[in-house]
């Protein structure tokens, strides 16, 4: 056991350093920049006053408690990204340290030694347990530094930490149940959002059910106000009931296989294969996953545009203070941000699966046909650029059309198609950085997620972090405007649209001079 839990951490200190490092400064940061936006009480009643009261503000970022305390603004504001980054880091963890191990032929090797069949599984347990006690304490230390509440940095960092722990078992379950690494994370997605659809729900409709998701366990810890423990001892439960349910599937499985059978191929292929009809069979299941979340995003967004619109008609010095012209503009702006870094994703696991292709030997296999190198790479990124140009289209289509119905503005519907087709560069531009990542080889597609990550941090916490402007430029979709409050800078939509072009020129330039990794 010794041995696994070292040789874990060895093939895997990237990915856990990486989840308790994002999530610590994350929190840290925030507290930071909070500090100086509401430095005074009167600011944070003002804040507890606006944001408070807004049924939209629960919806997006969970209930908030203790909203004139620092710590309590703090774990309101971290909301929506932490309620994102916590689930997913510990899914994607977990996964990594059990199929990835497995996929590479590691975990073979150590179980062929004189260990117990269960021993891989109980390493990955281990370090996943280590990795949320280091977030937990390194993040309680990081909110007592910059000056908030030691008992209630406590309670916020062991909230957290239950919350990671409890979707890195999620996680360890999917990895006994599916073959691949690619199907346990994408099913993991998809049960992290109807995790966070339900928990939207029941905080947008003001329903007292708070328990019905796990998202809605984390608020519910209160650490800045009353603190509760149930929520804490919910994650608990719940999460050893899926050690030992992983467990139990373990024991119930062979070496290299998941208790859920991937559905077999055709029986016989078609007599020619193109570059496009690959890419399309590899990347369909990571495309209608990213679709579904931006095109759900932009459905919920539509529907509580009403709210939104509600709240701004009782205090029109907000609508003002933000520099908006309609109430609905606002859920614009939000949804927006989320449809480019769905769009971008799609191009990122776009050239994350190009990259496992080729490491198949399917990619040599093709390229030794009449299809040569040049034109594998073009239909291969022809397709995948159009996939997520596809997904922006149809995401502000469903959004301007949800804020329009339930608003009555019908200026909405036309100011969601102009920041659409303002964003295309900007997901153009993501895309392209990606195809050039994947020229170099399939281990560098990992870094594009850099430039999601980026965009959503800009666009949701560049205020909280107090960022400054040229940080913020970094972010492709802000360089071009923060939409709709600014206008669109042509200039700049038009330099991106030429730099995507160079750098997709220049991919093909590499990929087509270096050896590929198999075939």
């Amino acid at each position: 056991m010794p041995r696994a839990l070292i040789l874990g951490a060895r093939t895997s200190w990237a990915a856990l350093t990486f989840t308790v490092l994002i999530c610590t400064l994350l929190v840290a940061a925030v507290a930071v920049g909070i500090k100086g936006l509401y430095p005074t009480s009167a600011d944070r009643v003002a804040y507890a006053a606006s944001a408070g009261e807004s049924v939209s503000s629960a919806a997006f970022n969970g209930r908030g408690y203790g909203l004139t305390t620092l710590g309590g603004i703090t774990a309101a504001e971290v909301g929506f990204l932490g309620q994102v980054l916590f689930p997913l880091l510990g899914i994607m963890v977990a996964v990594r340290l059990t199929r990835r191990e497995e996929e590479s032929g590691r975990t073979e090797l150590l179980t062929a030694s004189r260990v117990g069949r269960l021993t891989p599984l109980a390493s990955a347990i281990g370090l996943v347990i280590l990795t949320a006690l280091a977030t937990g304490l390194i993040m309680a230390a990081g909110m007592v530094a910059v000056g908030l509440p030691a008992a209630g940095s406590a309670w916020y960092a062991a909230a957290a930490s239950a919350c990671i722990l409890f979707f890195g078992a999620v996680g360890l379950l999917l990895a006994q149940l599916c073959q691949q690494a690619r199907s346990a994370q994408q099913l993991g997605i998809v049960i992290f959002s109807i995790a966070y659809l339900v928990r939207f729900l029941v905080d947008g409709l003001e329903l007292g059910v708070v328990w019905l998701s796990p998202l809605g366990w984390l608020p519910e810890v209160r650490a800045f106000d009353t603190p509760r423990a149930w929520p804490l001892a919910a994650y608990g439960a719940a999460t050893l009931a899926l050690f030992l349910v992983s467990g139990l599937a373990a024991a119930r499985r062979d070496m290299g296989a998941g208790l859920i059978a991937p559905q077999p191929g055709p029986t016989r292929g078609r007599g020619r294969i193109s570059a496009s009809r690959l890419a399309l069979r590899s990347e369909r299941a990571a495309t209608v996953t990213w679709a579904s979340v931006a095109c759900l995003w932009a459905l919920l967004i539509g529907v509580f545009s009403t709210e939104m619109t509600k709240i701004i008609e009782d205090n029109p010095s907000l609508l003002e203070a933000m520099g908006l012209e309609r109430s609905t503009d606002l859920m614009t702006m939000m949804a927006s941000i989320i449809i480019v870094a769905a769009a971008g994703a799609i191009t990122v696991q776009g050239a994350a699966h190009f990259g496992t292709e080729e490491a198949a030997g399917r990619i040599g296999v093709l390229a030794s046909t009449r299809c040569p190198r040049r034109r594998l790479w073009i239909g291969w990124w022809t397709t995948t650029l159009l996939s997520s140009l596809l997904v922006v289209s149809v995401s502000v289509l469903i959004l301007g059309a949800g804020t329009a119905a339930s608003s009555g503005q019908s200026e909405s519907f036309r100011t969601a198609l102009e920041v659409g087709g303002s964003y295309l560069a900007p997901v153009l531009l993501i895309g392209a950085l990606s195809a050039v990542l994947a020229a170099f080889g399939p281990r560098w597609p990992v870094v594009g997620w850099v430039a999601i990550a980026w965009t959503v941090v800009v666009g949701f916490l560049a205020e909280a972090l107090q960022l400054p402007e040229w940080a913020r430029d970094l972010s492709p979709a802000h360089m071009v405007g923060v939409l709709p409050v600014d206008t669109p800078d042509l200039r700049v939509i038009a330099g991106q649209a030429v730099v995507a072009a160079v750098l997709l020129a220049c991919s093909v330039f590499v990929f087509r001079r270096r050896s590929l990794k198999a075939g």
